[in-house]
């Protein structure tokens, strides 16, 4: 996901790697527990410690952080591997971040996973509830560049969660900006030729690619993974290299699909030239399909 805030470079959260310092900016539920299933699956493959600094209202203990993700085939046995900081150990007495004092916590945390053997610290950090004013921004602030100096070699790797929902606009930026990468949920279609990531908003997906004979199965399941979404679905296309005539029919059954339950599939971004196929063809009439902004060259 990219929003107005984080136009930096993406990276899908199963291809984190040691020295990463990302943002995660969200406003769905839902992404956020796909992703934080996502970075501590990548942990436990990775072999990595993994620390959690809870914000105010998070997780103090193993099962209440893992029933906030969510895990393909049921959560994991984190026995050993997983520390979670409280909010009261992030701040001081009056509940304010005190940056320099939570870099020496990190530091501690990365000296004992060395000790026990592990190759990286891996850091999930939501603070942004700790946001109430310019001077917890400017606190903030610091722990992200204190962070960003401190974790540059392969010892350490570090997610900064913010919920769009509950962050100040111009906050957001100057922490997005304190972040070189983006995280977002890993594909479910990553192929030498076609990539479909799930967004969330609004919900839908992004298309990136050739969408040829061999990738029609591809693009059907990836279509059926938001078949169930309650509203309109954004299908955002504006890296789509090649889409066949068999590529379009799936996504005009997708409309009609989404229209018969009184709900839109909007295309947007797409090629100018895909934008004629449709309408000479005459299937921008098709029931439950909205066309979107076309992607300027």
């Amino acid at each position: 996901m990219v929003h107005p805030h984080g136009g930096r470079r993406r990276v899908h959260v199963g291809d984190l790697r040691p020295g990463d310092h990302a943002c995660l900016l969200f406003d769905s539920d839902e992404e956020r527990a796909l992703l934080l299933g996502g970075f501590l699956l990548g942990g436990l493959d990775a072999k990595d410690k993994i620390l959690y600094l809870a914000g105010e209202g998070g997780p103090t203990g193993h099962e209440a952080l893992l029933d906030r993700c969510r895990f393909p085939a049921g959560p994991p046995d984190l026995s050993g591997r997983l520390e979670i900081v409280g909010p009261e150990e992030d701040s001081s007495g009056r509940g304010e971040l005190e940056p320099a004092a939570l870099l020496e916590r990190l530091r501690a945390a990365a000296d004992r996973s060395r000790r026990e053997g592990y190759r990286t610290l891996r850091i999930a950090a939501d603070l942004g509830t700790l946001l109430r004013n310019g001077r917890d921004v400017h606190r903030l602030l610091r722990y992200e560049a204190l962070l960003a100096a401190e974790f540059v070699d392969d010892e350490a790797l570090a997610v900064c969660q913010y919920d769009l929902r509950r962050c100040d606009p111009a906050a957001l930026d100057a922490l997005a900006a304190a972040h070189p990468r983006s995280v977002e949920v890993d594909p479910l279609v990553r192929t030498a030729d076609l990539v479909v990531v799930r967004t969330f908003s609004p919900p839908g997906l992004r298309i990136e690619g050739a969408v040829d004979a061999g990738s029609h199965g591809h693009l059907r399941e990836a279509l059926q993974s938001v078949a169930a979404v309650r509203g309109d679905v954004r299908l955002e296309m504006s890296r789509v290299e090649f889409l066949d005539l068999g590529g379009l029919r799936l996504l005009m059954t997708f409309a009609r699909a989404r229209a018969a339950r009184h709900y839109a599939v909007e295309l947007t971004g797409l090629l100018p030239h895909l934008l004629r196929v449709i309408t000479l063809i005459g299937w921008d009439r098709t029931p439950g399909l909205r066309l979107g902004a076309a992607h300027a060259y």
